[in-house]
């Protein structure tokens, strides 16, 4: 059976407090490195086939922390709008 999982970054101080990110290029905050750090061992089960990240620092770092960097493809597409 397959399955599709979405995950969005980590915590940033925008997000945080409510804001919008968009396309700001702001990094995770300590909570968001924890989230990510514990999105390892919650992926650890799965059989990844493709993964598929924004180029945004907060997305990049999630996606390193998750163990998951060295096999994803960056999508520009893959950012929130304004």
């Amino acid at each position: 059976m397959s399955r599709l999982v979405l995950v969005r970054h980590g915590e940033t101080e925008w997000s945080s407090s409510g804001k919008h990110t968009g396309l700001t290029d702001i990094p995770l905050t300590e909570v968001g490195e924890h989230q990510a750090d514990e999105l390892a061992a919650m992926v650890s089960s799965y059989e990844v086939d493709r993964v598929l990240c924004s180029p945004l620092v907060r997305a990049v770092e999630t996606c390193k922390r998750a163990g998951l960097l060295d096999q994803a493809e960056m999508v520009d597409d893959a950012v929130e709008w304004d």
